[in-house]
């Protein structure tokens, strides 16, 4: 609490809910919760943000601002596709290693069906999508091919997010230290995986074009 007590109420309520959200879910914070770990009364949930909902949704718009500028900051037509790949991966890894609460927040309640959040999501998913389809096109694939628009991308999230998802457990069962060395590491391999996993698609479907020829 020390810790938060200069931050502005509106920030307090936000790191708060973080917090919970990553420790209990969504569903299973109230309202009453959150003002007490936050230190505030509980008008002020209502005047920042109309609600619990509306809490979650302050969450997923600053991840998905903090993201989205990571993503265009990683993405450059300078490299070899390759190097992009890893050069993309080690920023993502590098993102959620200073941002995990956060990340981790906007992973598990994503899905969640909100009216509230769904104009929300449809905007900034697009968004990926675009930096996504980008990448796809230099592997020789189709950037309108909506299947793998919407299995590659997030294929390539849940493989660096599930890893801090799960840290706790990785931790107690294989007694990992999750310092520089592990991450370099963890860099290497989902690049790897990723780049084995796409160029086997591309080679996949050029085999099915000349199939056709």
């Amino acid at each position: 609490m020390a810790e938060n007590s200069a931050l502005e109420p509106k920030q307090r309520i936000l790191k708060a809910a973080i917090s919970l959200f990553v420790q209990k879910g969504f569903a299973a914070v109230g309202v009453r919760e959150i003002t007490k770990e936050a230190n505030v009364n509980i008008a002020m949930i209502s005047y920042y943000f109309e609600g619990k909902v509306g809490i979650l949704k302050a969450i997923l718009e600053e991840f998905f601002e903090r993201y989205s500028q990571m993503l265009r900051d990683a993405v450059t037509e300078e490299e070899t596709t390759e190097e992009g790949i890893r050069r993309l991966i080690g920023h993502m890894v590098d993102f959620v290693r200073e941002n995990t609460e956060l990340a981790i927040v906007a992973y598990n309640e994503l899905p969640l069906d909100l009216p509230e959040l769904a104009e929300l999501k449809v905007e900034k998913i697009t968004q990926m999508i675009g930096i996504m389809s980008g990448l796809i096109k230099r592997f020789g694939l189709d950037p309108e091919d909506i299947y793998h628009l919407g299995m590659i991308g997030p294929s390539l999230i849940s493989m660096v997010f599930m890893n801090f998802r799960i840290r706790s457990i990785l931790k107690n069962v294989f007694k990992v230290k999750f310092d520089d060395a592990y991450y370099k590491e963890f860099k290497e391999t989902i690049a790897t995986l990723f780049l084995s996993g796409i160029q086997g698609i591309a080679a996949k479907k050029q085999m099915q074009k000349r199939g056709k020829t």
